[in-house]
């Protein structure tokens, strides 16, 4: 199963339809030409849509070929404590990533974006977690993001500072007993990146 995020609203693609309302159901037929103009017709009268397919990750590979790919790597970084490294940008808490420059290996890329954009040092890679998918335009044409999300590790006491220049307000760590009042309210992606991680099971908060 794949996620797709249009704004506010979601794409799913995947081989067998949820059980659950307010969702509205695409099937495509074999070898059916699937493109983002017609998923926005479908996508503007639900929250929710699913794309249905018994050979889902072909149609999942030929349509993110159908958008220019812009990759990127993010973390969700833990300190001595446990607690968890969040930005403040546009409003919303969100986690530290970025996009990758040319030839630049997606570890790499994670790992410096973290530091760039919270001035934290040291980091280590203990494991991936996901890679989320995000559509936008950027000047007047869309795009599709992959960003590709690893757990780390910050050594030491050290005191994050926000990236002010990438719209970045305020990087602090937050407490884990903090954390959902955090992510319940910022990007479903986000709250992918957490449910990934598994430290808080099926909490409601991660929810659709």
């Amino acid at each position: 199963m794949y996620r797709v995020y249009i704004e506010d609203n979601v794409i799913v693609f995947t081989p067998e339809a949820s059980t659950g309302g307010n969702t509205l159901r695409l099937n495509v037929a074999p070898g059916e030409e699937l493109t983002l103009t017609k998923l926005l017709q479908k996508v503007q009268f639900t929250k929710r849509l699913e794309v249905i397919s018994t050979q889902i990750e072909r149609v999942f590979d030929e349509f993110c070929r159908t958008l220019p790919l812009i990759e990127a790597g993010g973390g969700l970084v833990l300190d001595e404590k446990d607690r968890v490294l969040m930005i403040f940008r546009n409003g919303r808490w969100d986690l530290p990533k970025g996009k990758r420059e040319k030839d630049e290996p997606i570890r790499q890329c994670a790992v410096r974006e973290v530091g760039e954009e919270c001035s934290v040092g040291d980091l280590t890679i203990e494991r991936p977690l996901t890679e989320t998918y995000h559509a936008y335009r950027i000047d007047g044409h869309w795009v599709l993001k992959r960003t590709h999300w690893f757990l780390m590790h910050c050594p030491g006491a050290q005191r994050p500072a926000p990236q002010t220049i990438e719209g970045i307000t305020e990087a602090t760590w937050i407490p884990e007993a903090e954390v959902p009042a955090k992510v319940a309210g910022t990007y479903r992606t986000i709250r992918d990146v957490f449910a990934a991680w598994g430290h808080y099971g099926d909490a409601a908060w991660l929810r659709d």
